[in-house]
């Protein structure tokens, strides 16, 4: 019984360290990612956070910051992709639904009339969700705002939507 428990024991404070490792590693790969990104090296902030996201697909810090870091590229399809995970993994997240509607806002500035308008249309929603979510988010706030002064009625703009935020 004994040998039972130190065996059990033993196998317990390997896996605690094999996590703990997986941990550090992961949070090794963010804030590499993390450092790139502040350096405007978004190349190598994306392939770092790509490794980071394989290993820890779950994590919306990663997805997150891959999204803001392919927007600084123009590669919207890809940001939206990332920002859609990061929703994914957590839906209550404000910061995380504001991203989305950027990265839709900019796939709507570069594509044609007919696709700008359905991706408008998700930007006021996710920019909207992102201030339900949390009304002291300021920066969701002011695009939710300048969204409604600049779009038009037909994407569900207006200047009379941006009153109550304002």
């Amino acid at each position: 019984m004994v040998n039972r428990m130190k065996r059990l024991f033993a196998v317990l404070c390997i896996a605690s360290a094999a996590m703990a490792a997986a941990n550090v590693k992961l949070e090794a790969g963010l804030d590499a990612g993390r450092r790139a990104y502040e350096a405007s090296d978004y190349a190598k902030a994306i392939q770092v956070l790509q490794a980071a996201a394989a290993t820890e697909p779950q994590n919306g810090d990663v997805q997150l910051l891959l999204a803001k870091s392919y927007l600084e590229l123009q590669q919207h399809d890809p940001a939206i992709k990332s920002a859609e995970n990061a929703v994914t993994i957590d839906p209550r997240n404000s910061i995380y639904h504001e991203w989305l509607g950027k990265a839709y806002g900019e796939k709507a500035d570069h594509a044609g009339w007919f696709s700008a308008i359905s991706f408008a249309k998700k930007t006021r929603k996710e920019f909207e969700t992102a201030v339900q979510l949390d009304g002291s988010n300021f920066s969701a706030r002011q695009a939710l705002i300048e969204f409604d002064c600049s779009a038009p009625g037909l994407v569900g703009g207006g200047e009379e939507k941006a009153l109550p935020q304002i």
